[in-house]
């Protein structure tokens, strides 16, 4: 059986993962419709590629955020192990 640290090390536990109600999913989907409807052909493609682009921009920073976490996460873990006994006393 794996961990729940390796899996987070390895990155099998994401964001993405984690899932927002249907209710709150089918707002927003009625909002992006809508505004799709307003939007010329040009504008249409342009802002496709904002989403795009945003999106994985997103991702990155996420990664990034993930990562510190997790490494400070560790060296915090690793400072208390290493001074366990005193912080007993």
């Amino acid at each position: 059986m794996k961990s729940i640290i390796w899996d987070l090390y390895h990155g099998n536990i994401c964001g993405k993962d984690i899932r927002t109600p249907e209710k709150d999913r089918m707002g927003k989907l009625a909002a992006y419709e809508k505004l799709k409807a307003t939007l010329s052909k040009e504008s249409d493609t342009l802002f496709e590629e904002f989403l795009e682009l945003s999106a994985e921009a997103q991702d990155n920073a996420m990664l990034m955020v993930y990562k510190r976490g997790i490494a400070t996460g560790m060296l915090l873990a690793i400072e208390i192990i290493g001074e366990g006994e005193e912080l007993c006393d």
